[in-house]
């Protein structure tokens, strides 16, 4: 009995595997066919749909019906195929096998063989037309885009683990390596001896993902050991398998030889100005020795001041050489009103009033790169409106012309002059307190009064 029902179990698990082994292979969406003996024993539906055919057609047929759709270089690759996989103890996989379906669909089939009992062969095929097509694509891309870099006017290159490998063909035209000669070498050895620890310091912080610029300029060898200025750009990048760095380099040795030529001629130009400008405080000073002194002093602290609200370089240079001749327009002026040690008339103050606006006129024409005939003309305007020539407001005189402004009413106040003795520097600094925001802009006036209350400013140093 026990026997029996052991025979019974038996048959009933061998029935649940044929039938579940049925089901796979009918549903399956791969194409399935038995060969035995070199004809076509069973094809499933999605073999038979894959390759055109149909139920009846294959009954008894031999095996050349399957492939007989296939163009000649294709039945050639089967052939092939099934002599190779008859022959190895591991038939390989037939690869993409192309073709057109009688539906006119073009197909890309991967095609297996497994060997069975009794000259039985079963051949797996499974569509690949999608996968096949994007690998083209992606060929196509990478062809593309190989072509694009190799022919690229600037040079790129590969780096991986320190070392360059890839360059394309421009890199013989900047550096005069062949790129050959390039693969494999460590990126050290092009770079200038004075910059390659900051280089490679660079490069360690960036395999460690620290947040770095993508760009940033240095020198590299050429092969006749010149040096070549570059700024180069780095991207991260898979290469092989492997992350990378992808460098586009640009060469800028003229951009850099430009640069050189435009200090060394603005060096000159600042030098011409500057004689040019102790030129005219002397011709002043000549005129009035108190003025000469007073525009040095002056100079002095319109430039700290400017400095201390951090105005841009170039507008605290401006500011400098304006201060250092604001007066120059008293050459106009007799020398016995500048120096008179008594009240001056109504008509002597209107001379001297006239200063700024002669200034103006003997400096307007002059190409200075900053705005100096401006901040001379402005610097007896005030805040609210109550000086002179223009009785300009607020944002209508500009920042440099404020701080001149200021800087005059300091050093004025705090100088001995023919009509009048030197105002303490409380009594001085009292005034720009009790006028800051009216007279002068608040900001200056506040930056002012720090340096003398907190900072120890005095006018003993003519430049700090």
């Amino acid at each position: 009995m026990e026997k029996r029902n052991r025979t019974r179990g038996r048959r009933v698990l061998f029935g649940l595997k044929e039938e579940l082994c049925r089901l796979l292979v009918e549903e399956s969406a791969d194409g399935v066919c038995v060969l035995t003996g070199g004809r076509v024993e069973y094809c499933n539906a999605a073999f038979l749909n894959l390759m055109g055919l149909k139920a009846e057609e294959i009954e008894a047929a031999g095996e050349g019906i399957i492939w007989r759709d296939l163009p000649p270089v294709g039945r050639e690759r089967v052939e092939d195929w099934r002599r190779y996989q008859s022959e190895a103890r591991n038939p390989l996989p037939s690869g993409a096998l192309r073709f057109v379906s009688k539906a006119g669909r073009s197909l890309a089939l991967n095609l297996n063989a497994v060997r069975g009992k009794k000259e039985r062969t079963i051949i797996l095929a499974r569509d690949i037309t999608e996968l096949y097509n994007c690998h083209l694509r992606l060929q196509e891309q990478e062809k593309i885009l190989a072509g694009m870099i190799d022919e690229a006017s600037t040079p790129v290159f590969v780096v991986q683990d320190g070392r360059i490998r890839f360059a394309n063909k421009v890199v013989f035209e900047v550096f005069g390596y062949h790129p050959e000669e390039l693969i494999g070498t460590g990126i050290d050895l092009y770079l200038m001896e004075e910059e390659k620890g900051r280089i490679l310091q660079l490069y360690e912080e960036r395999l460690t993902q620290k947040p770095i610029k993508k760009r940033w300029e240095m020198g590299l060898k050429h092969k006749n050991g010149h040096r070549v200025d570059v700024e180069i750009e780095v991207n991260l990048v898979s290469y092989d398998g492997v992350p990378a760095e992808i460098v586009i380099m640009h060469d800028i040795t003229a951009r850099k030889e430009m640069e050189i030529f435009q200090a060394r001629a603005l060096a000159k130009i600042r030098a011409a100005f500057g004689a040019t400008i102790r030129v005219l405080n002397n011709l002043v000073e000549a005129k009035d020795p108190y003025t000469g002194g007073h525009q040095k002093r002056v100079a002095d602290l319109s430039r700290t001041i400017a400095t201390e609200m951090k105005l841009s370089a170039e507008q605290v240079d401006g500011l400098r050489l304006a201060a250092e001749i604001h007066d120059i327009g008293k050459i106009i002026v007799p020398s016995e009103i500048l120096s008179k040690p008594g009240v001056i008339s109504e008509s002597e103050w209107g001379l001297v009033k006239n200063h700024v606006k002669v200034g103006y006129e003997l400096l307007k024409d002059i190409e200075f790169p900053w705005p100096v005939a401006e901040i001379i003309y402005q610097h007896h305007e005030r805040l609210n409106g109550s000086g002179y020539p223009r009785g300009l407001k607020g944002e209508q005189i500009i920042i440099e012309a404020r701080i001149l402004a200021v800087a005059d009413v300091v050093e004025a106040m705090s100088s001995h002059r023919p009509y009048r003795e030197a105002h303490s520097l409380e009594e001085t600094m009292a005034e720009i307190e009790k006028n800051k925001g009216i007279l002068y802009d608040e900001k200056v006036a506040e930056v002012c009064l720090a340096l003398f209350r907190k900072k120890g400013y005095n006018f003993s140093f003519n430049r700090r």
